[in-house]
């Protein structure tokens, strides 16, 4: 495990996000009454919001045992999946709501493994990492090593019409949810554990890393962010 795995065990999430954006999508959803609901991601606020404004069932699913035992402490059925890996049989699902920061296989392949899971006429939230603006290429180099795929705004609003989709409303995180949520708890973190660990070589190139990451969502933050993408069945 390396170092930032263990420090993403301290927080609260393992990606950008806060409870007030969560709320802030849940409340863009509209009137609808899922009665069983899937969420894919890495951090327990969320589950626990959809269910207590939807009730019904609900399934939370982590790539790591010790957020998916998180979940159960906080009263979730939750279960832990390989990455890219979705439970349930295909069509089970009202709702799903999939914070993905990683994509390796890409936007459209992502899209249609989604719907295979959701009932017809259900509804998506997808989480993906997304260009706001055209990207310098220092930027661009940079985010497709460490998030994947990277597609524009735009462009998966166009690929998710031409798959079928009904776009129902989008929403960007704010910078906040990078920098309170994420980015300042994880590199106080850091420092706390390179404070106790000085004579492990690793730990410094982990700070390293860590900093060249903040730093260049610092001077980038305008070009990229997550979006949250309505979708409609």
């Amino acid at each position: 495990m390396n170092l930032i795995s263990v420090l993403l065990r301290q927080l609260d999430r393992s990606s950008p996000g806060s409870s007030a954006t969560a709320e802030q999508v849940l409340s863009m959803l509209g009137s609808i009454r899922p009665q069983s609901s899937l969420f894919v991601g890495d951090e327990v606020c969320t589950p626990r919001l959809v269910s207590g404004k939807f009730g019904g069932t609900l399934k939370a699913a982590f790539t790591d045992e010790f957020r998916a035992e998180q979940g159960r402490e906080a009263g979730l059925d939750s279960t832990t999946v390989q990455l890219f890996e979705l439970p349930g049989e295909n069509g089970s699902f009202d709702l799903i709501w999939y914070n993905g920061i990683v994509e390796f296989d890409g936007c459209a392949q992502r899209l249609e493994q989604l719907r295979q899971k959701l009932k017809k006429g259900g509804t998506l939230v997808y989480r993906a990492v997304s260009w706001l603006t055209e990207p310098s290429p220092d930027t661009r180099v940079f985010c497709q090593r460490r998030f994947g795929q990277i597609l524009p705004l735009d462009k998966v609003l166009v690929m998710a019409k031409e798959q079928g989709w009904k776009v129902q409303d989008f929403y960007i995180a704010p910078k906040s949810d990078w920098h309170a949520g994420y980015y300042v708890p994880l590199v106080e973190s850091a420092e706390k554990y390179a404070g106790i660990h000085k004579e492990d070589s690793s730990v410094s190139l982990g700070m390293s890393e860590l900093r060249k990451e903040a730093g260049i969502f610092d001077a980038h933050c305008e070009e990229y962010s997550c979006v949250y993408y309505i979708l409609k069945g």
